[in-house]
């Protein structure tokens, strides 16, 4: 990234962006095409519901995140409905398929790992319940999911999954990563009202030309190479089995604590514990944080009722050792 910028319209830029959608089909696990938008994730849940539903859809809300989605669907002036469950408990394929009965939808939006509450939702089933209805297109986030947990569009019916590059990809944050279906390319292309900037067939017209639509961070496209050559180099399965021991770790670790999550559906990349002890979460955070390490307090509603450790991207069980030494001993410094 500290190279010389290369121009975003050049020769150079065409070769690394070739290369990147090539490289982002292997790890999104499809054969669809690939794309690099400069935007956070949120972008691309608006790109979502802008280019893929006229009609109603259908969120499942678990958490924070998952609930953006929806609120994404109904400040574009989409009719929406959510699938809600209580935060910590996962969406089942049942509870989608049965949904699918009752209403019609063109479009249904998942999280697959929830950030803020660390459920995996299993997209896999959800993807088959979806599957039986063909008129309705299956999207999902996959922001702090892919580079850290499977993902395989192809295999569990995704017709556009998405992530940013911040969370398991280990990249300083500003470009979302999305794959779209043929079927899904088609619904945009008749899709009204759909803006400029996140306009589906724009990003499949720029990329015959091996280029994105608008001005992109070509110092990030250059990292975001960079980075899938390592994360191939390492072998998915290698990685994501590194993620699973490193949650492992975490939790065994810190087996004190119960953790939040349905435990039969916890993300490898971030473990969500309870704040059952009344600890000063916040206070704790600074004093971690004067160690030179840092952990996340409950996220929106959840603030100090619980706690969020990642344990993703490029970190290794060292790592995660040295902030356990600091987690517990300023946790008994506070007298906990």
């Amino acid at each position: 990234m500290a190279g010389p910028v290369i121009s975003h319209r050049g020769p150079e830029v065409e070769e690394v962006t070739r290369d990147v959608f090539d490289k982002l089909k292997v790890l999104f696990g499809t054969q669809n095409d690939c794309y690099v938008a400069l935007s956070a994730a949120t972008g691309i849940m608006e790109a979502v519901v802008r280019n893929l539903s006229e009609q109603r859809i259908l969120v499942g809300v678990c958490g924070a995140f998952s609930d953006r989605q929806f609120q994404v669907a109904l400040k574009n002036g989409k009719k929406a409905t959510p699938l809600q469950v209580k935060a910590g408990q996962v969406i089942r394929a049942e509870m989608v398929a049965d949904a699918l009965k009752k209403d019609d939808y063109d479009l249904v939006c998942m999280v697959h790992s929830e950030t803020s509450t660390g459920v995996l939702n299993p997209i896999e089933e959800i993807g088959q319940a979806v599957a039986e209805h063909d008129n309705t297109l299956f999207a999902v986030d996959c922001v702090s999911s892919m580079g850290g947990a499977p993902v395989l569009v192809d295999d569990w019916g995704i017709d556009v999954a998405f992530a940013g590059i911040q969370k398991a990809m280990a990249l300083p944050p500003g470009l979302a990563m999305f794959s779209v279906s043929p079927k899904a390319m088609e619904r945009s292309r008749e899709a009204v009202n759909k803006g400029q900037y996140f306009d589906f067939e724009n990003y499949r017209k720029m990329a015959t030309k091996n280029q994105s639509p608008a001005t992109t961070n070509t110092s990030l496209l250059v990292a975001l190479r960079f980075q899938l050559n390592r994360i191939l180099a390492e072998g998915l399965e290698a990685r994501w089995d590194r993620h699973a021991k490193m949650a492992s770790y975490v939790r065994d670790r810190l087996d004190r604590f119960n953790l939040f999550p349905d435990p039969d559906f916890m993300s490898p990349t971030v473990s969500v514990f309870r704040n059952e002890d009344g600890i000063n979460i916040a206070s704790l955070i600074d004093a971690v944080n004067k160690t030179g390490k840092l952990f996340g307090n409950g996220y929106g509603s959840l603030k100090e009722k619980t706690f969020r450790i990642g344990h993703m991207g490029d970190l290794q069980i060292e790592h995660l050792s040295e902030f356990l030494d600091s987690f517990e001993a300023c946790l008994a410094a506070t007298g906990a």
